[in-house]
């Protein structure tokens, strides 16, 4: 039989008959061709009647303009407008958006508008400018300005139509409601199940502040042309709310003077400020372990905030996000610092939204429990049991007194969480600096929230990634250090209760440490006047004794003869007033050192006959305590000197600082490093004045990191240490390793419950996104194709997620459900299919060796920071 044309109705029934073999219905077989026929004939009369309108056109209206397009590369196209539609409209209709709506002269296609939208999601530093620059490039010509500004005007316009786009998506899914995405977008924190055992923290979450989104404020009388407010984002706290909290912390004036020679600490505002707020340690209040503290979080920002606040409007963002990074809420830092009202503001939006026991990770977490102790979220903050911690990295800068509490490796049920969140987002929206720091306050905050937004999606693609890797890193705790202690214990004849006691004992060594009674400090002082009223007494004696000898014999008074006109006379009568005005000075310091000597005596209920001496035994006593204090203070400022120097390293290491920046973080570490030299000197010196002296520090040891941990115990003078079990140097890393091991169990308890939520809420979207697309076909609802493409790109992901959850399921050790809490309605049949084809993608990404660019930048990083230790 001679075969059809190709497009005829014999060559589609022919079709028909081929894709159905299957059917044996010869009523189906009849009815399908009836179906086609009618398609066909629908589809000629659509044509038809197409090309009549066409032939009868008045393309009087049309319109003939330049274009941009980074596929097709033409220069000009003619857009078809008929006599009622808008140029904007009948262009957009063509797939192309104009830079401005009156008299277009060019227009951008959207796809290369979405091009654009695509490489700054994942380049957040790509600018216009050099998107222009590469579209001359392919059209052939020289760079055009005027594109640059066509594509910037056309891109805010393609933004807005992208946000209302994405609004009519959500509301009909019905994700609209205030504080959905905060409440969904992490389903291992928010899908809570039935029969969930107890995490002790209902969710673990970290804030923290950085300043290099900033963006310089007005320059003279230049009028600003954009005063547009971005009020679109669900990620920003308004300021109206967050000044609701400006006045519960007030700035507190620091007592100490203490000016370290080599780092001025000038903050010059231009008033705009409001100087009263304080920052979150200015509730450090009296504490030792708080003030110390306060003291290393505050000297590490001093050169970040330096001379800072007169030209920039925005200063950088404050924000918070959950331990699997999500961003909870971001807020601007006007004209300031890190004030305390930011993170009040943080905490107190969190008790608004959330009914959850919350553990939050802060630099100064420590002393920011008393801040919302005092504050007005007090009640409400203890009500609920929740608490701050400090973070893992940036917790080795506090006291170990410190650490002993609030480092989240000793606070059960923290698991291995190291709270450092924020900054692995700063470190990702540093990108956004070059680009915000001269923008519109409008642009700014928009390109923020968008960047925030891509996190947060990839973040969702790599939650179930992360929780694979943190299953791993827990087992493989367990397989190391679990026989190492076990073998220890039994060796030794210990029990775990030993280890938590002697745990228990270093926490109240440390607590107490140090700490002065009042009774000590008034004998203290009272030994510091009395060498100062001996120290004046001997200078007086031997002044006295120079002014004696230094007498010409033939001196006379002035005013009974008259002056010689001898020279030598002249100098040395000079001579001798001198040395009489400082022996009268001496004696009134003398005699004002002895009021004071009298009036400490009195409290210690001594008088002259009984004044202590260098001989009497509290003298002695007291002595040997103030060389301690002494020592302490020494070994302290070496502390917080080689603690800033830690972060310079680090910030200076870290990828995308600015090359001015880096270059004064290098200043600043060679005066750093002269300092530390100093104090280090200083510490020599005043550890040969103890009672037992310590051997003498060298420069090398103080640069290495792993010298933090040992500044605590350079601080027992008195040998309290000795035959203390957890002091010793072969219990510690046993006693560091069971409490590993006790972290490590907590997250596998939080990883199965948190893979079962991701199980289920993956399971449950796909069943609503596939209701919901279903539904909007049904009702040819315009919504629909946006709406097939959100859950289509949505679908795709939570395939990779379940291609994941199925080898967490599988790994050695796992405990956890494999079974989701919720019943799903989704196809088994379908769903198995996709995710074992996402499996097989997976084991492809598992054979490619090669190594991504983020992964070889934080390599770089480390290595460069290993190595700057190592050198020094």
């Amino acid at each position: 039989m001679k075969p059809t044309r190709p497009g005829t109705v014999s060559n589609h029934v022919h079709k028909v008959v081929l894709d159905r073999k299957t059917r044996t219905s010869s009523a189906q077989l009849q009815s399908e061709v009836l179906r086609h026929k009618e398609v066909l004939k629908k589809k000629a009369e659509t044509s038809r009647k197409i090309q009549r309108q066409l032939a009868a056109r008045d393309t009087t209206y049309d319109i003939a303009l330049n274009i941009i397009d980074i596929i097709s590369l033409e220069r000009r196209a003619l857009f078809r407008r008929d006599a009622h539609q808008k140029t904007p409209v009948a262009i957009a209709e063509s797939g192309y958006l104009v830079a401005s709506p009156v008299s277009p002269e060019l227009a951008v296609s959207f796809r290369t508008l979405e091009y654009f939208r695509r490489l700054r999601l994942r380049k957040a530093s790509y600018s216009v400018e050099a998107y222009a620059k590469v579209l001359c490039d392919l059209y052939g010509l020289p760079y055009r300005r005027r594109w640059r500004t066509a594509i910037s005007d056309a891109y805010d316009v393609y933004l807005g139509i992208l946000r209302i786009v994405d609004k009519r998506v959500m509301a009909y899914l019905g994700r609209d409601t205030p504080n959905w995405r905060v409440k969904h977008a992490c389903p291992a924190c928010n899908f809570k199940l039935e029969g969930e055992e107890d995490l002790g923290y209902d969710r673990i979450c970290c804030m923290d502040g950085n300043n290099s989104l900033k963006r310089i404020a007005k320059i003279g009388d230049r009028e600003i042309a954009d005063l547009r407010e971005f009020s679109e984002s669900d990620y920003y706290l308004l300021a109206e709310y967050v000044d609701r909290f400006k006045d519960e912390v007030k700035r507190r004036e620091s007592g100490d003077a203490e000016d370290d020679g080599d780092d001025a600490w000038t903050d010059e505002e231009d008033g705009d400020a409001d100087e009263a707020e304080g920052d979150p340690t200015d509730f450090a209040g009296a504490d030792d372990m708080l003030k110390q503290c306060t003291k290393n979080w505050k000297s590490a920002a001093k050169d970040e905030t330096k001379k800072m606040w007169g030209i920039f409007d925005e200063t950088g963002v404050f924000a918070g996000a959950c331990r699997h990074g999500f961003v909870l809420w971001v807020i601007d830092m006007v004209r300031s610092g890190e004030l305390a009202k930011y993170a009040l503001a943080l905490v107190a939006k969190a008790l608004d939204v959330f009914e959850d026991r919350i553990l939050w990770g802060y630099d100064i977490g420590c002393t920011f429990n008393t801040t919302i102790a005092q504050s007005s979220l007090g009640p409400e903050f203890s009500r609920r049991g929740c608490r701050c911690c400090v973070n893992a990295f940036h917790g080795y800068s506090h006291s170990h007194s410190c650490q002993t509490i609030n480092h989240p490796s000793v606070i059960p049920g923290a698991g291995l969480d190291d709270m450092e969140g924020m900054e692995r987002l700063f470190s990702s929206s540093n990108e956004l600096a070059p680009v915000t720091r001269y923008a519109s306050k409008y642009h700014r905050r928009m390109h923020i929230d968008r960047h925030m937004y891509q996190w947060d999606e990839d973040k969702y693609a790599n939650i179930a990634t992360m929780l694979y890797n943190n299953l791993r890193q827990a087992f493989d705790i367990l397989a190391k250090d679990a026989p190492v202690v076990e073998e220890w214990l039994q060796a030794n004849g210990c029990t775990l209760a030993d280890l938590e006691l002697w745990e228990t004992e270093e926490k109240q060594y440390f607590a107490t440490v140090g700490k002065v009674t009042e009774a000590d400090a008034v004998a203290v002082e009272y030994v510091s006047r009395l060498k100062d009223y001996w120290r004046l007494q001997d200078e007086t004696s031997a002044t006295m004794s120079a002014f004696v000898t230094s007498i010409p014999e033939d001196y006379t008074p002035a005013g009974l003869v008259e002056r010689t006109d001898d020279a030598q006379y002249r100098r040395e009568a000079s001579q001798t007033l001198k040395r009489e005005t400082d022996m009268r000075l001496l004696r009134e310091k003398c005699d004002s050192a002895l009021r004071d000597v009298i009036a400490l005596e009195l409290q210690l209920g001594l008088n002259a006959a009984s004044r202590w001496t260098p001989t009497t035994p509290k003298f002695i006593e007291t002595a040997h305590f103030l060389a301690d204090r002494d020592y302490h203070i020494a070994l302290e400022r070496l502390q917080r000197l080689v603690v800033q120097r830690l972060f310079e390293l680090h910030t200076m290491n870290i990828s995308h600082t600015a090359y001015k920046i880096r270059t004064q973080i290098a200043k600043s570490l060679q005066r750093r490093s002269k300092a530390i030299r100093a104090a280090v000197t200083a510490y020599n010196n005043a550890a040969k004045a103890l009672k037992n002296p310590r051997p003498p520090l060298d420069w090398s040891k103080v640069t290495h990191y792993a010298f933090l941990e040992e500044f605590e115990l350079l601080r027992d003078t008195r040998n309290d240490l000795a035959g203390k079990r957890w002091a010793e140097t072969t219990t510690r890393p046993i006693i560091k390793k069971a409490r590993q091991i006790k972290r490590a169990r907590e997250e596998i308890r939080r990883c199965n419950t948190e893979v079962r939520r991701v199980h289920s809420w993956v399971l449950q979207e796909n069943t609503e996104l596939e209701e919901a697309v279903r539904k909007c076909r049904d009702e040819r609802n315009p919504i629909y194709g946006a709406l097939g493409d959100y859950a289509t790109r949505r679908r795709r992901v939570n395939t990779r997620l379940l291609a994941i959850i199925a080898r967490i399921h599988v790994l050695p050790g796992f405990s956890g459900h494999t079974t989701p809490g919720a019943p799903s309605a989704s196809s088994p049949e379908t769903e198995a299919a996709e995710v074992r084809a996402e499996e097989a993608e997976l084991q492809g990404d598992l054979q490619d060796a090669s190594i991504d660019e983020s992964d070889l930048a934080a390599a770089a990083s480390v290595l460069e920071f290993t190595t700057n230790l190592a050198g020094t």
